[in-house]
């Protein structure tokens, strides 16, 4: 069970009496919930700075194509 999600008596007979369409909305509102704060335990692992700076490193890459590079991953990270 989840550390954070501790199920009272209250909310226990709430959810006993919820019709078919109440559980359903119920359990996607606690999925998307836990959804958004895995995603905001996630974070983030590699920024867009990294990658510019590996680039660099490579052969053969110069600063024009590594600019055109960084701005596909730019947009990337803006729909993220």
């Amino acid at each position: 069970m989840a550390n954070g999600l501790k199920l009272n008596r209250e909310q226990y007979k709430t959810v006993k009496r919820m019709d078919h369409r109440q559980m359903e909305t119920f359990i996607a509102n606690m999925y998307n919930d836990g959804y958004e704060d895995g995603k905001k335990a996630a974070g983030q692992k590699v920024k867009a700075s990294d990658i510019a700076a590996a680039l660099m490193d490579i052969k053969g890459i110069g600063v024009k194509k590594a600019a055109e590079i960084m701005a596909a991953v730019n947009r990337l990270y803006e729909g993220a």
